[in-house]
């Protein structure tokens, strides 16, 4: 099973006007199998509602730009109705912390931007959302949902 390891260098160092904390090393380990072989010897059917979650959270971040701040990120998914104080979520537990899950996980990353009005925090896509299959398939999915809603407003 041959597997990828990319280098993570964590902080980069104080910038102007942002907060970086420097991380230890860190290795992303990204699968190399063929998509069928995954679905078939690796991916848990029981967990597809919490891939599901990240799959929206990653989409919305990508749709944004790559990078969105707290606020309009959980705008986006209490439409979804995910709320950010919700401790007992059917499936998800705690949705803050299932939040804070994609951020341990490398598919997002926080960072804090001190700006004339305050402090603002931005997710931001990481390694693990950037990897170039998964793109491809965010990119492949939320064209065909745009093309769709598009297609349904030119009907109406």
């Amino acid at each position: 099973m041959p597997r990828k390891l990319k280098q993570n260098n964590g902080g980069q160092g104080a910038i102007t006007g942002r907060q970086a904390v420097a991380d230890a090393k860190s290795y992303i380990i990204i699968s190399q199998l063929p998509a069928d072989a995954y679905r078939k010897y690796v991916e848990d059917a029981n967990k597809s509602q919490v891939t599901g979650f990240t799959f929206v959270v990653i989409s919305i971040i990508h749709v944004a730009g790559g990078k969105i701040t707290e606020e309009n990120l959980w705008h986006h998914l209490r439409r979804l109705g995910l709320y950010e104080n919700e401790e007992s979520h059917p499936i998800l537990g705690n949705v803050k912390l299932a939040l804070e899950g994609l951020v341990q996980q490398r598919y997002l990353q926080k960072e804090k931007v001190n700006g004339p009005e305050g402090s603002t925090l931005y997710y931001e896509l990481a390694e693990r959302a950037l990897d170039g299959a998964l793109g491809d398939r965010i990119k492949e999915y939320v064209t065909q949902i745009v093309q769709k809603d598009f297609t349904s407003l030119v009907a109406d």
